[in-house]
């Protein structure tokens, strides 16, 4: 599913060397991952880019993911020293806990600045537009539910305590099938560039496997010794979307799910959980 995704490694250049010219302008990083999968919506190369300058990571969509996911999530994070929001961006739930977090990475970093100069980044279609625009109290940077929206910087004087530069968001290549399928699960890769239908079959699978009692009051179906070809099958028989003949709408009923899972219409789910080694490998903490 990978073949037709281009990663622009000139843009991705540029992109990092923009964050490391402007890192001396800044007091603190915002580092907002997506609540349902913080670990493939994660840029590995962040930590080094920003150095010791201090950070919070931003669990955004927490209102998407379940409550469990978000409580291991922010324990886990909090084992490396770092500082935990979470937040739900487009609501405005979390944001007011960012300031006084913010604070307090800069007291402990021995900065005394009364302004609040953040730099936001992550990967795209995490929200770090509508984070800011929450920060902010209005539509001062570019937001839409799409990747790729923010090309360039953006210095946002907020209102409040907040000077805000929005970064563009930095892609790299994923060679790990799970992460890559689970970004565009989250819609991070624009599904214009993917086989839908297969992507919503592999989500479907997936739905199964981790929330079947949210498919099947979602969808009133029997979930039971299905393919997920059948499973989508009888959804789209269940929601009409057939064609002549009664042929499934394959591209419907894949929208359908997709959106579903985006919007939390299905329910609060995270895709993945922290884990930690042991004797047999490695297991959910």
């Amino acid at each position: 599913m990978t073949e037709n995704v281009n990663w622009f490694p000139k843009h991705m250049k540029d992109s990092e060397d923009l964050l490391k010219k402007n890192l001396k302008a800044v007091n603190v990083i915002l580092e907002v991952l997506d609540a349902r999968a913080p670990l493939s919506s994660k840029d590995m190369k962040i930590d080094k880019i920003i150095g010791q300058k201090a950070k919070i990571i931003i669990l955004n969509k927490c209102d998407l993911a379940s409550p469990e996911g978000n409580k291991k999530w922010a324990s886990f994070f909090k084992r490396g020293d770092t500082e935990v929001a979470l937040v739900s961006a487009g609501t405005g739930d979390g944001l007011k806990t960012i300031s006084s977090l913010a604070r307090k990475v800069m007291d402990k970093a021995g900065i005394k600045n009364k302004t609040i100069r953040a730099m936001v980044v992550g990967i795209p279609n995490v929200g770090k537009s509508t984070l800011i625009n929450g920060l902010a109290g209005g539509n001062k940077a570019k937001a839409a539910n799409k990747p790729g929206v923010t090309q360039s910087k953006q210095w946002i004087d907020a209102t409040s305590q907040f000077e805000l530069l929005d970064t563009p968001g930095i892609l790299r290549p994923r060679e790990d099938k799970e992460t890559f399928t689970h970004l565009a699960f989250i819609g991070t890769i624009n599904d214009a560039v993917l086989d839908v239908p297969t992507l919503a079959a592999e989500l479907i699978e997936k739905l199964v496997d981790i929330a079947p009692d949210e498919v099947c009051a979602r969808y009133k179906i029997d979930i039971e010794n299905k393919t997920p070809l059948e499973l989508l099958e009888a959804i789209a028989a269940k929601r009409g979307c057939l064609l002549k003949n009664g042929i499934i709408d394959t591209l419907r009923v894949s929208g359908i799910v997709l959106s579903d899972f985006r919007k939390g219409t299905l329910g609060k789910i995270t895709l993945e959980y922290p884990m930690k080694p042991n004797t047999d490998g490695r297991t959910p903490l």
